[in-house]
């Protein structure tokens, strides 16, 4: 849970005034603290009375903390240090997002740090599709990770399973088959898919692909996960155009491997999430043997 202190509640008693009250004046008052003072403004027509019932320390810290915890159940946190930071806190539950990026961006590894820390820190299993690599190369290519991937699968927290974008395009016309059963038997509430920009090429027409890929969300919605699907995006920040897919899904996450001279510097984006206050920003970001790392408070270059 966020941690309580003056800057939160002087925030939150804000954002409940203005909700409340139309025109907020520019009068000030302070509220004592066991800390010190913390100013706020005060609406027009805001009496003493009301005050000395309001705008009593401990009750506005249990409203907070409410408000927080609320929040906080409707979250799924990544895990990933530095991004539910700016996000609120995680994805929201049951939704969809789509992680996108250029080759190398590292949407992968975002995507199965995602599952790893899921099972890890939160106790929620996950599943992760390809439609590109067996599970043997998947493995292979996180060797090099802190993740002990294949004991989670021998624990049955983690499956991988390989389908081509017509076999999963077979399986969602008959109501989600093997992969509801795979969700199912394992309790997973994550779910990832590399990649949807593969399954979107099955469909020649917009239409098609549009009319596909709601089905595919009607179906994850229908299983109960928080997903993240891997998108093949352009690398500039300055030449990103929304596709027909993120004005559908719930959340895009960019990643850029950014490039100035003859240096780059991987970086990432919040660049749209529903019901979410986000930075607006473009954040550094770093690639170890623990995975994705994000410097809210850092600046590219």
């Amino acid at each position: 849970m966020k941690k309580i202190n003056k800057n939160v509640i002087r925030d939150h008693i804000k954002k409940r005034f203005r909700k409340e009250e139309k025109n907020v004046s520019e009068l000030k008052h302070h509220i004592a603290i066991p800390t010190g003072k913390t100013q706020v403004s005060r609406p027009k027509g805001f009496t003493k009375e009301h005050e000395s019932k309001s705008i009593n320390y401990h009750n506005i810290k249990n409203e907070v903390k409410e408000t927080f915890s609320k929040k906080d159940e409707d979250r799924v946190a990544t895990g990933i240090p530095g991004l539910d930071e700016v996000m609120e806190g995680g994805l929201r539950k049951h939704t969809v997002n789509i992680i996108g990026g250029g080759a190398g961006s590292g949407k992968s590894i975002c995507s199965m740090q995602y599952l790893v820390n899921g099972i890890e820190n939160y106790k929620e299993n996950g599943v992760y599709i390809s439609f590109e690599e067996s599970e043997n190369r998947i493995l292979e290519d996180y060797e090099g990770f802190d993740w002990k991937l294949k004991d989670k699968i021998k624990n049955k927290q983690l499956a991988i399973l390989n389908y081509s974008p017509e076999q999963v395009n077979k399986v969602l016309e008959a109501g989600g088959g093997v992969i509801r059963d795979t969700v199912d038997a394992i309790k997973a509430k994550r779910l990832v898919i590399d990649s949807v920009t593969a399954f979107s090429l099955l469909y020649n027409s917009g239409l098609e692909r549009r009319k596909a890929l709601l089905q595919l969300f009607e179906a994850i919605g229908k299983w109960g996960v928080t997903a993240m699907l891997i998108a093949e995006q352009e690398e500039d920040p300055d030449q990103h155009h929304a596709s027909t897919i993120e004005f559908e899904v719930d959340g895009v996450i960019l990643l850029y491997n950014i490039r100035k001279g003859d240096i780059r510097e991987r970086s990432l984006e919040v660049f749209k999430m529903r019901a979410t206050q986000h930075a607006g920003r473009i954040f550094p970001m770093r690639i170890d043997e623990s995975g994705i790392t994000i410097y809210p408070k850092e600046t590219v270059f």
